[in-house]
């Protein structure tokens, strides 16, 4: 159970430098509940199912099963979590496929951490997100 007025934040990102920096910029800003990080999207649905995360950080380039499938899986089976997507990888049609997978948001590595605490929280309100360089990719 998350802490009154937190969100709670569940990582799924091969590179473990990414994760240890999110969790501990998360974790100092006081308003995060960290509920850990995967390496891979082999257990999403699962781990989800257990730790009811609100907002999953999710990259698409990992090994083992495909993140952006597994998002769709999560999606319809975990409908009260939302993922936004936060990758290095931004073309249009990578967004489009993790907005039609059931992406809340898509945030780029390259975007300044307020954008990313920015869009966690906007999806958490139930806002659809797209940062500064995902939107570029659309031409706005």
């Amino acid at each position: 159970m998350s802490r009154p007025g937190s969100i709670s934040v569940l990582c799924v990102d091969d590179n473990p430098h990414v994760t240890r920096a999110l969790e501990s910029k998360l974790r100092r800003s006081g308003k995060f509940d960290w509920r850990g990080s995967l390496s891979s999207a082999d257990q999403l649905v699962e781990t989800v199912a257990r730790e009811c995360p609100e907002i999953v950080l999710l990259d698409v380039d990992m090994p083992g099963m495909d993140p952006l499938a597994a998002l769709e899986r999560l999606s319809r089976e975990c409908p009260n979590t939302r993922t936004v997507v936060f990758s290095g990888h931004i073309r249009r049609e990578l967004v489009e496929r993790a907005v039609e997978s059931g992406a809340w948001g898509y945030v780029s590595k390259n975007d300044d951490e307020a954008e990313l605490i920015r869009a966690i929280r906007s999806v958490a309100e139930g806002e659809f997100v797209l940062s500064v360089e995902a939107r570029r990719v659309f031409g706005d």
